[in-house]
């Protein structure tokens, strides 16, 4: 199964196997979440950049009002609940 996202100028497309998912019946898109499901059971040690990309992706986004006093950085919050 071939996943591609392509990006740029007049260029948008996102497809499994050549076949935009905007094309698909759910029954297929189950079918692809299935074997995404499988490769992350055969890969647990990607598991920790899955999260990394969908809870900024999907959850709620909080931020600190203020900047830290010793480094300037302001702590920001994801969170998602499914």
């Amino acid at each position: 199964m071939k996943l591609e996202k392509v990006d740029g100028c007049t260029a948008f497309s996102l497809n499994v196997d050549g076949k935009e998912e905007i094309d698909m019946t759910d029954e297929e898109r189950f079918h692809i979440m299935d074997k995404i499901h499988d490769w992350m059971l055969n890969n647990p040690d990607q598991f920790n950049y899955v999260l990394q990309a969908l809870i900024p992706e999907f959850g709620d986004y909080e931020c600190d009002d203020h900047p830290c006093e010793c480094c300037g950085d302001i702590v920001q919050t994801y969170t998602w609940k499914i």
